[in-house]
Formats: structure tokens, C-alpha cells, sequence
């Protein structure tokens, strides 16, 4: 498995265990928007994208989704406030732009990297997403990017003392 054990979604989100109905209701959000991409429950942690092997070998990329796929109390932050399925529409972003090959080396620009995953999502499910949902994700991308630009600010501040 390579190493993306990273969070994709930010803190702040759900971590309310889930019962059987709402693990249902996700595994069909999923289904629904490509039923390409593999996916997993994982009660104990938290949603992020992988890459795996087969038995064969070959890299295939996974969606393990946990407490955290469903929307925190916090309406402040725009990721915390992501519904569901605009947040399974983003992990599912994240398989196609691994498969296409336009992800950002991991480690790189993390914030650029899942800011572009969000405007993905919000552009490839842009039919099947509520116009909420939609909006939530080009918030999301857009505090992404800002959380780029404060890091910058952050580094270059600390090289100047």
C-alpha cells in the first residue's frame, strides 16, 4: 500500500460512529456517482485515498471512508460543513486524478493538491450534485488554497527571522 495515510477531509467533521443505515446510505453515494471506484467502511478511521496491490501486483487506487464522511457541527469551516455526498464526490476525485495522473506529487502542495480535488469533484459530478453541494466544494477549494497562501506566509516569515 503506498503511503497515503494522510486525511483528505480536515478536522472538524463528524466523528459520530455509524450505524448500518448511514454505512448503507454511503456505500450508495458511492455507487451512484461511479461504481468504478472502490471503496471500504473502516470503523475505526478516518476517509482518505490509498493505493493498493492486487494479488497480481498492479497498483489500484481505494476509498477507505470513516465517522468523518458525514459533516461536523462547524459551520464556520467549509470543509467541516461538506455534506456527504459532496465529500464522497472529492474521494472519488481523488481516484481519477490518481488515475489520470493529474495529482500533485504526494507531499507537495497538499493544500493546491486537494483544492484541485474538491474543483474536480465539484466539475466532474456537477450533475448529479445538488447546486449546494456544488458550492461546498468550491468553498472548500477555495479554503484550500487560502491555507496554501497562509503556509507560504508562515515559511517565508520564518526565513526572514
Amino acid at each position: 500500500m503506498s503511503d497515503r495515510s494522510t486525511a483528505s477531509l480536515l478536522a472538524g467533521r463528524s466523528s459520530e460512529a455509524l450505524d448500518d443505515r448511514e454505512v448503507r446510505r454511503v456505500a450508495t453515494t458511492f455507487l451512484g456517482l461511479d461504481g468504478t471506484v472502490v471503496f471500504e467502511y473502516d470503523e475505526s478511521g478516518y476517509t482518505r485515498f490509498v493505493v493498493e496491490q492486487d494479488e497480481d501486483g498492479a497498483d489500484y487506487g481505494k476509498v477507505y471512508f470513516g465517522r468523518d464522511i458525514y459533516p461536523g457541527r462547524s459551520v464556520i469551516d467549509p470543509n467541516s460543513a461538506l455534506s456527504m455526498p459532496a465529500a464522497v464526490a472529492h474521494e472519488i476525485s481523488h481516484v481519477h486524478r490518481w488515475r489520470d495522473r493529474t495529482e500533485l506529487p504526494l507531499g507537495s502542495h497538499r493544500h493546491v493538491d486537494e483544492a484541485l480535488t474538491s474543483m474536480d469533484a465539484a466539475l466532474r459530478f456537477a450533475n448529479q450534485l445538488s447546486p449546494h453541494d456544488i458550492q461546498q466544494l468550491i468553498r472548500d477549494a477555495t479554503q484550500r488554497l487560502q491555507m496554501h497562501v497562509r503556509d507560504l506566509d508562515d515559511e517565508s516569515s520564518a526565513e526572514g527571522e
